[in-house]
């Protein structure tokens, strides 16, 4: 009777191991894509974190740190700041300076970013690239901007 009780435990803890993910026993082991989970979550507390709203845009963005040149695409922009889609993001922390031009507008924007957060190019299921947040802008690039956002979020 204490043999049955015991392998009947032993089952449900299997049936448990495996509904959670857990294979061959392995009571530690967590689901294949559990980077990705934790990527997403950290995504959806950057949108939280958000000062300003995005627009989603794909343009051309020049940077540079130092002696490297850089140029990428973005994928949305603030007036606080951007992503920039890069199989090479920078390290949390990197300070570049940024020259990108949007639609209609006559002169190109030139500004200074810092990187806040990345998505390592590791996880095929992600976009990789960096979340870049304008520490510093001058007074003609912030207006061209704030006209192109303030134009872009009423057509919404």
């Amino acid at each position: 009777m204490e043999g049955k009780r015991k392998m009947r435990k032993k089952e449900k803890i299997k049936i448990e191991m495996r509904r959670n993910g857990a294979k061959n026993g392995s009571k530690n082991r967590k689901p294949a894509n559990n980077k990705s989970i934790e990527s997403v979550d950290d995504k959806d507390k950057n949108l939280e974190r958000r000062k300003e709203q995005r627009i989603p845009i794909e343009i051309e963005v020049k940077y540079s740190t130092g002696d490297s040149f850089v140029i990428d695409w973005t994928m949305n922009i603030s007036r606080g700041g951007m992503f920039i889609r890069t199989p090479n993001p920078l390290p949390v922390g990197s300070v570049l300076k940024i020259q990108f031009s949007v639609p209609g507008a006559q002169e190109n924007i030139s500004a200074e970013g810092i990187v806040r957060w990345k998505i390592d190019p590791s996880d095929p299921n992600i976009i990789p690239g960096m979340g870049i947040e304008i520490i510093s802008i001058d007074e003609s690039s912030k207006n061209i901007l704030n006209e192109f956002i303030k134009k872009n979020l009423k057509q919404k």
